[in-house]
């Protein structure tokens, strides 16, 4: 595994001599958006496995009824999102109407140990340039960038505000091919070592 990781961050730098590592985000810009072009990243770990969930189940909740409201208000809200150490709960608007629905706390209750324990959790309201509606059209659209020979998978990643598709290689021409055509909807999740699922 230490060979995989050593082999794919010198590929990163095979493909652009400056990568900008985000820390806290665990991802490796390789090329930046341009006008006329998409981001391409590179995660060398996952912080799924680095993180401590202890105590999440209140934000977990608080969670679903932030995506309920974005299901019922999909023009307004875009996907929310958990931000971890310490946890908050983000509700991204898109428009005026967005950030007022987005706006109250939640509460409820979280069973725990066999306990019963209320909480309330007040979201961290922000702008976001995709909403909920736009992004999940491009994930149910018919002939959508996943129909791309490099693309072996996609999915929306709220955090990010975009459909992340993922290849293990790209060139410069898909690059502009998606800027092209969806804008500022999608990023490049390139993992050279990442392989299609298999279809059994």
């Amino acid at each position: 595994m230490r060979l995989k990781t050593i082999f794919a961050l010198f590929a990163v730098y095979a493909v652009t001599a400056a990568p900008e590592f985000l820390p806290g985000e665990w991802r490796v810009i390789v090329q930046p958006a341009t006008n006329d072009a998409v981001e391409v990243y590179y995660q060398p770990m996952s912080p799924v496995l680095l993180r401590s969930y202890e105590g999440i189940g209140p934000f977990r909740r608080a969670l679903e009824t932030a995506e309920q409201r974005a299901k019922t208000y999909p023009n307004d809200l875009a996907p929310p999102y958990i931000l971890h150490e310490p946890y908050r709960l983000v509700a991204p608007y898109v428009t005026a109407r967005g950030r007022e629905l987005a706006l109250p706390s939640i509460s409820g209750v979280d069973p725990a140990d066999g306990k019963s324990i209320p909480y309330t959790v007040v979201p961290q309201v922000r702008p976001a340039e995709n909403s909920q509606a736009e992004l999940t059209a491009l994930m149910e659209s018919d002939g959508g960038p996943i129909d791309e020979p490099e693309v072996f998978g996609m999915g929306i990643e709220p955090e990010l505000n975009r459909v992340v598709l993922q290849t293990n290689t790209f060139d410069q021409d898909l690059r502009r091919r998606l800027a092209q055509h969806y804008g500022g909807l999608t990023v490049i999740e390139w993992n050279p070592l990442g392989q299609p699922p298999r279809l059994d």
